[in-house]
């Protein structure tokens, strides 16, 4: 029988949640557990049991998805690695802001888990992803030279894309390649 809270079916997390929904739902997190929501009214525990246990085999192979699909834990950059990147940005970040007339631009390193750069165009600061420190040059120039235009047009919108393209026209694939992060396992480095 289960309970509120957290329980355990066949070895698997199950999180039993009494809500304000109108029907029970089901989910399975990123890291494996199986949410069940139940509503606080018209429906009991036993009912939302009742449906988990029906929807059982779409549980188990969620969550089998969901456990294949969570990234490798990756080490951060060696002290060796950010100091290449931070001298490959500082060459970068020079030319690029000469090239497009945007003196006083900042900028600085931090490790982010869904960005690979950004701008706070109203101090003029630019912040860069440290896991950059794995991607070949021509990916961290796109960051750059993304990041910058910014400065320009705060969204992504269509004069952002209509400026990216007149700066570096090659971008589109070049984006593609940097969020498949397929550049990881090519063993690419950053010299």
């Amino acid at each position: 029988m289960l309970h509120t809270g957290l329980n355990s079916l066949d070895g698997i997390p199950v999180e039993v949640v009494r809500k304000r929904v109108r029907r029970i739902s089901l989910r399975v997190d990123a890291e494996g557990v199986v949410h069940l929501n139940i509503p606080s009214w018209g429906a009991t525990i036993a009912d939302g049991e009742a449906f988990l246990r029906a929807q059982w085999k779409w549980c188990v192979a969620a969550r089998a998805k969901a456990l294949a699909r969570r990234p490798a834990v990756r080490t951060p950059p060696s002290k060796d690695d950010l100091a290449a990147l931070a001298a490959q940005l500082a060459e970068l970040h020079a030319e690029w802001t000469a090239r497009l007339g945007e003196p006083g631009v900042t900028w600085r390193l931090r490790r982010m888990k869904t960005l690979w750069g950004s701008c706070h165009w109203a101090k003029r600061r630019i912040t860069y992803n440290t896991d950059l420190a794995r991607a070949p040059r021509e990916l961290v120039e796109y960051v750059v030279v993304h990041e910058l235009t910014h400065l320009r047009v705060h969204d992504h919108g269509p004069q952002f894309k209509a400026l990216m393209n007149a700066r570096l026209p090659q971008w589109h694939p070049l984006r593609r390649r940097l969020n498949s992060r397929t550049w990881l396992s090519d063993g690419a480095s950053t010299q």
